[in-house]
């Protein structure tokens, strides 16, 4: 979920991997291991990208609408 969120977005910025890593100093090969799924971001990464691309933490934290659809049993139990 929040690799897919990172790449969504740092793609719909136009940035390369390699132009995130210059902004936040996190290595490429971990940021490609995030958006993968190979790999779960720690809190001082998830912060420093979260930074990085202007966007809340939560942003990256939210479920794609795929995951958990309305009128699901899922979703329902939380209303």
């Amino acid at each position: 979920m929040f690799g897919k969120k990172l790449r969504q977005m740092r793609t719909k910025l136009k940035w390369s991997q390699a132009f995130l890593t210059e902004k936040t100093g996190i290595p490429q090969t971990t940021i490609s291991d995030i958006e993968t799924g190979k790999s779960i971001a720690n809190v001082e990464q998830a912060l420093k990208l979260s930074k990085a691309l202007e966007v809340p933490i939560s942003k990256l934290l939210e479920p794609e609408e795929t995951e958990i659809k309305k009128g699901s049993s899922i979703a329902n139990s939380f209303s």
